[in-house]
This record gives C-alpha cells, structure tokens and sequence, in this order.
C-alpha cells in the first residue's frame, strides 16, 4: 500500500517577488543605446530558466541524499531580493526525487522525464492553490501529490468520456429497466437504515484496477470498469464470496461493438452485452488500454467461464434510493462529472461546488458506489470505488463523495443489477 502525501503550505508567493533582469542593451550606428525587443528578451529569459531547472535537476538526481521528507511541513518564506529563487526550484526536484520513489516512477528517456518533471511542478502549485480553498471549509478535502501527479491535464481527460456522454441515456433506453418507486422507499426514510454500509466488508469487491496501465495508452475506459465491477459484485452476492471473481473489462472494449471501446460507452449497452454473451475472467483476457480499433475480439469459443447477471434497474436519482439499493441488492453503477481538483484528492470528503462542477468540468466519469458513512462532524459520504489505481485517492483507490446533494450528477443516473 502506497502512503499517501499531503502538503502542508502557506500563503506565501512560491516563487517570491516578481523577478527583474537588466535588459540586454543594442546601439544604432548614431551612439543611441535601445532595449533589446521583448520577443528577443523572453526568449533569452525562458533560455535561461530552463538551463537553470535542467541543471538542477541533474544535480540533485546525481548528489541529492535520499529521505528528504516529502511533502514539507513548511514552506519558508522566499526572499523577495532574489532575482530566481533558486531554492525553491531546488524544493520541487527534491520532491520528484521523492515523488519517483513513493511511486516506483520510470521514464523512458532523460527528455520524458525532464517533460514529467515539468508537469509534476506545475501540479505541485495547483494543490497550494487548491490547499488555500479549504481554509475556511468545513468539510476539509485533502489535495495532495499522489500516482497522477506527473500527468497532463490532457492525458487525465482521456480517460474520462465527453461532456454530457451519458445525458440522453435514460430516456433511450431499452434493456435497462425503471424500477417502480412503489417498490422502493415508500413509507420509509434514512432513519430505517443502518448509519453505515460498506460492501467490502462483506467481501464482495474486488480489488482496484487501473485504466492507466505501464505501456498502455490513456484509455476512456471506465465505463468498462464500472460496468464489469458492478457484475463482479452481483455475482458474488448471489452466489457466495467463494465465487467472486476479477471479470475482463478488455473483453468490453474489444467485443462489444455497440460501444466505441477507449473512446466511450454506456452502460445500457454495455450491460445488454454483459448479459447476453457473458464476461470471462481478467485472467483469460486481461487488460490492455487499448481497444478494438487497434485489435479484434480475442475471445474463444473454450472460454466457458462466463459470469452475468439477471437485471438492471435505473433506480430513482436520490439518496434514499440509492441507499435502500445498496443495503439490500449490492454496490450501485454511477456517473459525475469531474473538476480539475479531483485528480489531487487524497482525503477527507470530496466536496466541489455546483459552480467548479458545472463550469470547470473536464469530462464525465463511471464509478460504483460500494457504501456510505459519516464523518466524526456529521458530515455524510458515499464511498466510492474508482478505477485510476490503488497509488490514487484514500483506501486503495477509493473515494468519499459528498453524500445527498447529488455532488457533480452522482446521484442523478444510479443503476442496480440483480445477479
């Protein structure tokens, strides 16, 4: 289990006072002294910056002691007469140093790693930023560095799907059943559950897989693992503990064509293929990141170790329903969409405004929900099982979502299987 890092920042500037260069001077033929164009000068700057960081990173790779700790209790403050503060580019290769270590990172050339470096510092500073938004909260959601920190925000949106990917999906759908609110909660309310429920203590979850593998690509392929996650567990209710078992999302991505394999799909799709052909283990067909445009189904005809599922319901998009679902039927299919300051969390409950949910949105996102809590304030969560790995997140890849006031659309399409 990899630990998980948080910093602990102030409010200053990290990069100190605004930095100020004698400009380079030029003379005409007449004596008369001109600063050099602005273009010209930018380019000597930035010349100069990366020289500068490529060095020290070099250095610090060759001579720097291992066991810096990682992330600072403090940032100290930086002297505003530096011309580049210097120190501090010295902290952020300390703390990729560390980064590459708690991670076990490999790059494949001096050139990606110095581009991973780059995206790492530029991450660091998004979570002080982040860190300064929760001053006042009182519901304190964690940021910090963790197996995603040297991705792009361009990498991290490939593996979510589009915007609005799953908006028209209800109203089109035709395997996926509703199921009638009269067979739900009528008559009862939050006080007739328990306070807590966590599935994985029934030991029917299976482990947390990653999208993101070494040597595959950036895959959109959660809509596979929550789908193929969703019938792991029905399975294993039904049947017993003794019969869970890891299912092939690769399966999904390369056999079933009414879905577009990395680049989406949806899970009235999805599950109408599940539980018409079957899914084999991860084993027999495991995980590549890659889908049918690049490969055709692998799928044999001896691969009799098939696992499906008898119905899917739509349930009714609130907490309640959600709840009596997951008390007693099992972990429930969901989608939200995703800000920015999801892929720094590494604890405390996820909780991003309506406005950062709505405008700042990078993509839409299947996930499962597996339980729900409250925090020592009160404070109500879903726990959520998430497929960006185990070196993301808290407990393994998990996370906890604010729980009835539908954060990011998590409750607005929740789906049920009977196995």
């Amino acid at each position: 289990m990899k630990p998980n890092y948080h910093l602990v920042i102030n409010d200053e500037n990290p990069y100190g006072s605004t930095i100020s260069l004698e400009p380079l001077l030029m003379r005409k033929p007449n004596g008369h002294t001109l600063y050099q164009s602005l273009f010209l000068k930018t380019i000597y700057l930035a010349i100069f910056v990366i020289t500068l960081t490529l060095v020290t990173f070099i250095f610090m790779s060759i001579f720097e002691p291992k066991g810096f700790p990682f992330p600072p209790e403090n940032v100290e403050k930086k002297s505003e007469e530096s011309i580049f503060d210097f120190s501090y580019e010295l902290e952020h290769v300390k703390f990729f140093d560390e980064f590459k270590n708690a991670f076990n990172k490999k790059y494949e050339s001096l050139q990606d790693e110095a581009e991973r470096f780059s995206i790492f510092r530029e991450e660091y500073i998004k979570i002080r930023e982040y860190h300064k938004t929760q001053e006042n909260s009182i519901t304190k959601t964690q940021y910090g560095v963790n197996g995603l920190s040297d991705m792009s925000e361009e990498e991290f949106a490939q593996l979510l799907l589009p915007k609005g990917h799953f908006d028209k999906m209800k109203k089109t759908a035709k395997f996926i059943k509703t199921r009638p609110r009269e067979w739900e909660t009528v008559g009862k309310s939050l006080d007739d559950y328990p306070p807590s429920f966590d599935w994985r203590e029934k030991g029917v979850i299976t482990p947390v897989k990653a999208q993101k593998i070494d040597g595959g690509g950036y895959c959109g392929s959660c809509w596979a693992f929550a789908c193929a996650a969703t019938v792991e567990s029905a399975h294993a209710i039904k049947y017993g503990v003794q019969e869970l078992r890891n299912l092939s999302t690769q399966q999904l991505l390369d056999c079933d064509l009414n879905d577009d394999g990395c680049g989406g799909g949806e899970p009235e799709k999805a599950f109408r293929y599940i539980h018409e052909h079957g899914l084999t283990t991860w084993e027999s067909y495991p995980y590549i990141a890659e889908d049918w445009h690049n490969n055709t189904c692998k799928l044999h005809g001896n691969d009799t170790e098939k696992t499906s599922f008898e119905v899917a319901y739509f349930l009714h998009p609130d907490e309640l329903s959600i709840i009596d679902w997951l008390v007693n039927f099992g972990p429930v299919n969901v989608a939200i969409n995703v800000p920015p300051d999801m892929k720094p969390y590494t604890g405390g409950i996820y909780k991003p405004s309506d406005h950062d949910c709505i405008f700042k949105l990078i993509g839409t996102h299947a996930l499962n929900i597996v339980g729900y809590g409250k925090s020592e304030k009160g404070e109500k969560y879903w726990i959520i099982k998430n497929s960006w790995g185990t070196d993301w997140g808290i407990e393994n890849g998990y996370i906890h979502f604010a729980r009835g006031i539908n954060t990011c659309g998590v409750e607005d399409k929740p789906i049920g299987l009977l196995g």
